[in-house]
């Protein structure tokens, strides 16, 4: 009975299915799993583009896992239909898992690709974890979009959480603060990241009323 509940569908939003077991993790001190990210990156998708234009587009935690461990020559089976190449500005949601078709991982941190400043971002919360990661991806990233440019990275100095769950909080919350900023300034360079750590203790709350809303439309 516990595991028919913890099944049940609690949302139908967009193209993802929130579940009682998404919802708890939620509720505690838990990682969050690929399935609330990419909630989340459909909700600000909705939200924050116009429906006739996509100046920023949100690519799911199962794409870009599919990207990191696929060969950039085969990227446009992937990107072209999600439109790309009409985006300014594209958000991946990286972990260090290193299977392509499997979730999970240790570690979520944001790489933020730039058209205007042809540079790709790296927001990471904590130090030491998926800089590899974000550099290799970010070059084969590249080599799709700007086939003849020198591949620019650069690793933002972010602020650090303080325990081993809350990466995926911090993701959620630089998305959050980085996409307005850009869609504002077009540009990446420059945000202010002073109110993350605030935004990371409240955003649990958020979310979780923020479903709630939704399941009442």
């Amino acid at each position: 009975m516990a595991n028919k509940n913890a099944n049940e569908i609690v949302l139908s939003y967009q193209d993802c299915l929130l579940r009682n077991s998404d919802i708890n993790l939620l509720k505690g001190p838990h990682w969050l799993n690929d399935t609330i990210i990419g909630f989340y990156f459909e909700y600000l998708d909705n939200h924050l583009n116009s429906p006739d234009k996509k100046e920023i587009l949100f690519v799911s935690p199962e794409l870009t896992q599919l990207l990191k461990m696929t060969d950039p020559m085969q990227y446009d089976i992937f990107l072209e239909p999600i439109g790309v190449h009409a985006s300014k500005f594209i958000f991946f949601p990286l972990n260090n898992m290193d299977r392509k078709d499997a979730a999970g991982g240790t570690h979520w941190s944001l790489l933020v690709y730039s058209k205007p400043e042809e540079t790709c971002y790296h927001f990471n919360s904590s130090k030491g974890y998926n800089e590899s990661v974000a550099l290799d991806f970010s070059k084969k990233l590249m080599l799709y979009i700007h086939p003849n440019s020198d591949e620019t990275f650069v690793d933002i100095d972010c602020p650090q959480q303080d325990n081993g769950y809350d990466c995926g909080l911090y993701v959620l919350c630089f998305t959050d603060i980085v996409s307005r900023y850009a869609l504002e300034n077009g540009k990446v360079s420059g945000c202010n990241l002073d109110m993350v750590n605030i935004s990371v203790r409240s955003k649990r709350r958020e979310l979780l009323s923020l479903i709630e809303e939704l399941k009442k439309e």
